[in-house]
């Protein structure tokens, strides 16, 4: 009988109870050795966003970075700008930068969500203001 036939046989003898044990064992492992730990940032309850925020603050990781980037302010201009730890802002940036599809995919859905409800995400043009542009000297 091989290794693996052993084990199986004595799964099958563990009551359902135990096998459940194993299996919350097994789950908790997966969960700390795949998740680093943060010491700025937090998971909220929300629907669908699975980013995660800054603790004690109503601020994503994703908005520090992207006021960075926009902004073209280093780090230490966004911990001054947003009144937080300078090591917040680098903790965000590492977020950030590792978990981008997810950081994609959320952009998608709030996009989404706000064409549904007929918000205009691109700026209006002059024409439509009733503005004329002034003719080029």
């Amino acid at each position: 009988m091989n290794t693996e036939q052993l084990l199986l046989n004595k799964w099958r003898n563990l009551t359902p109870l135990k096998q459940q044990e194993v299996l919350d064992f097994i789950d908790s492992l997966g969960l700390q050795s795949s998740q680093p730990e943060w010491q700025y940032l937090e998971k909220r309850s929300h629907p669908w966003r699975k980013q995660l925020y800054l603790k004690g603050r109503r601020l994503k990781a994703f908005d520090l970075w992207a006021n960075m980037i926009t902004n073209e302010m280093t780090p230490e201009e966004v911990a001054e700008n947003w009144n937080v730890p300078l090591e917040a802002v680098k903790e965000s940036i590492r977020y950030c930068e590792t978990h981008q599809d997810l950081l994609k995919q959320e952009a998608l859905i709030e996009r989404r969500y706000l064409e549904q409800r007929g918000i205009a995400l691109e700026p209006k043009i002059t024409e439509n203001l009733g503005l004329k542009p002034r003719p080029l000297a």
